[in-house]
C-alpha cells in the first residue's frame, strides 16, 4: 500500500513541476526522494532543443 501512494504522490508531483517549468521550456524526466537526511526530492529537468528561455538580466 506505501509504495502505491507513493508513485500517486510522485506522479502528482511530476505534473505540478511540469505545470510550473513549462513555459521556460522544461520538462521533468525524473523524480527521486532521498530519506539520508530527512527528506529530499530530487528533481531531473530535460528540455527539448533551443527551447529553454534564458534570463539575461
Amino acid at each position: 500500500m506505501e509504495s502505491l501512494v507513493c508513485e500517486i504522490a510522485k506522479s502528482r508531483l511530476k505534473n505540478d513541476f511540469d505545470k510550473a517549468f513549462e513555459d521556460l521550456g522544461l520538462f521533468v524526466t525524473d523524480l527521486k526522494f532521498d530519506y539520508s537526511e530527512g527528506l529530499s526530492v530530487i528533481v531531473e529537468f530535460s528540455a527539448e532543443e533551443g527551447v529553454i528561455i534564458l534570463n539575461t538580466q
